[in-house]
C-alpha cells in the first residue's frame, strides 16, 4: 500500500521561494493566492521490497530510492518540480554536450593522474587506457557495505559539501541512506568482478552480469578519495550519489564521476544512464543539464513519455510544471490546470497546504 506524504521541509529550495514561483501552475497559484507555501509532497511505499526489474521500471515512471525508502515527488502540488533525467553515451556526445568544457575537464584529470599530456579526446580510448595505465588513481567495485573508512569520507564530505555538523553525520545516517537497500540478496563474486575489472575486460560474464547496488571506489596515492553509489540495473546504470575528499576538490571529480559513469553504462551495454532529478531553478542541481539527455515527461496520454533536454530546457527555468506536446508546446495548464478540473472538490482541496508533516488522502491525478 503506497502512502502519500505531505512535507513542510524541502531540502532544495528550504521553502525561500516566492509563492508565485513555488506553485506549479499559474492557475494553481491564482486558486491557492494567500493560503501559504506548497507542501514538499511525494508518493512513498513503506514496504522495503523491491526487485531491480521492478525498480528500474519505477524509476522510469519517476520514483527513486534513499536507501531501502522509495519515494516519487508529486510535480503538481510540491514546492520543487523534480524531473527524472536520463543519458546516454549517444545523446552526451552526438547532441554535442560533450564540449570543449566537458573535454578538458577529463583531460585535466586524466593528465594529473597519469603526468603526462593527454593525445585523444575520444571517451573510450580515455576509459579504457588511462584508467588502467595510471600509477597514481585506479577504482574498485565493491558491494554497499558500511566500512569506518567509507563512513569517514562520508562524513568529510557532507560537512565540506553540505555544511552539515559533526553531530548530524552519524554512522547511523551514512548507513540509512547509502549502505541499505530494498533489493533481494545478491550472490556476486567480487574477486571475479574486480579481476576483469582490473584488465578491463568489460564484456566479461562477470561484468556483463553484475546488478545490484555498487560502492565504485576511487582510489588516488593508495587513499580512498571518492565513492560513486551505482545501482547497475537490467537496462541501465544510475547515480545514488557521489562523494569526494574535500583535499581533491580542484580535480572536478564531480563531472569526472559523471562522464565515467556514461561511459560505463556503455561499455556495460545498458541503454541510459540516470542521474536522478532535475530540477531547472535550484542551482544545485541544474549541473545535470550539461551531460545532455532526456526528461521524463508527464504527459497524461503516455504517448511522448521523454523529451529531448536540449528541446525545452530553455522553457523550463521558471520552475513551473511543463509538459510537453509532439511539437513541445507547453500543455501543462491543458492537462493538469484548476480550470481543467474546477468542478472536482477532491482535486482542488488536494493543493491545500499542511502545517505539520503528516500522511494524507491520495489525490487521484499525480503526474
Amino acid at each position: 500500500m503506497l502512502h502519500y506524504v505531505k512535507s513542510t521541509h524541502c531540502g532544495y529550495c528550504d521553502q525561500k521561494k516566492e509563492p508565485i514561483d513555488a506553485w506549479s501552475l499559474p492557475s494553481v497559484y491564482e486558486l491557492m493566492q494567500g493560503k501559504g507555501y506548497p507542501n514538499n509532497c511525494s508518493l512513498s511505499d513503506p514496504s522495503g521490497e523491491c526487485t531491480l526489474q521492478m525498480y528500474e521500471q519505477r524509476m522510469m515512471d519517476g520514483w527513486r530510492r534513499s536507501g531501502d525508502y522509495m519515494y516519487k515527488p508529486d510535480l503538481l502540488r510540491s514546492c520543487c518540480r523534480q524531473y527524472p533525467i536520463r543519458t546516454n553515451y549517444s545523446m552526451f556526445v552526438n547532441d554535442g554536450f560533450h564540449n570543449k568544457s566537458t573535454k578538458k575537464s577529463i583531460r585535466r584529470f586524466y593528465r594529473e593522474m597519469t603526468g603526462s599530456e593527454i593525445t585523444t579526446t575520444n571517451l573510450e580510448e580515455m576509459y579504457n587506457f588511462y584508467d588502467k595505465g595510471s600509477d597514481r588513481f585506479f577504482t574498485v567495485l565493491m558491494p554497499d557495505s558500511f566500512g569506518l573508512d567509507k563512513f569517514d569520507l562520508f562524513r568529510k564530505y557532507q560537512i565540506s559539501a553540505h555544511n552539515e555538523t559533526e553531530e548530524e553525520v552519524t554512522p547511523e545516517s551514512f548507513y540509512r541512506f547509502l549502505c541499505s537497500n530494498p533489493f533481494e540478496q545478491l550472490d556476486i563474486n567480487w574477486i571475479e568482478v574486480n579481476r576483469e575489472w582490473g584488465k578491463g575486460n568489460y564484456n566479461s560474464k562477470a561484468l556483463q552480469s553484475l546488478v545490484g547496488p555498487v560502492h565504485e571506489c576511487y582510489i588516488i596515492d593508495g587513499e580512498l578519495a571518492a565513492i560513486a553509489v551505482l545501482d547497475i540495473l537490467p537496462t541501465s546504470v544510475s547515480s545514488v550519489y557521489f562523494m569526494w575528499d574535500p583535499k581533491h576538490a580542484k580535480l572536478g571529480l564531480g563531472t569526472v564521476s559523471a562522464i565515467r559513469e556514461i561511459m560505463l553504462a556503455k561499455l556495460l551495454h545498458k541503454d541510459h544512464y540516470y542521474l536522478g532529478f532535475y530540477i531547472p531553478d535550484c542551482a544545485k542541481m541544474v549541473y545535470k543539464a550539461k551531460f545532455g539527455g532526456e526528461i521524463r515527461n508527464f504527459d497524461t496520454s503516455g504517448d511522448i513519455e521523454w523529451v529531448k533536454l536540449k528541446d525545452v530546457d530553455h522553457k523550463m527555468k521558471d520552475g513551473k510544471l511543463h509538459v510537453f506536446d509532439s511539437n513541445n508546446l507547453d500543455i501543462a495548464e491543458q492537462l493538469y490546470g484548476v480550470a481543467t478540473h474546477c468542478l472536482d472538490e477532491s482535486y482542488i482541496h488536494s493543493f491545500d497546504p499542511v502545517e505539520s508533516t503528516q500522511l494524507s488522502p491520495m489525490p487521484e491525478l499525480v503526474p
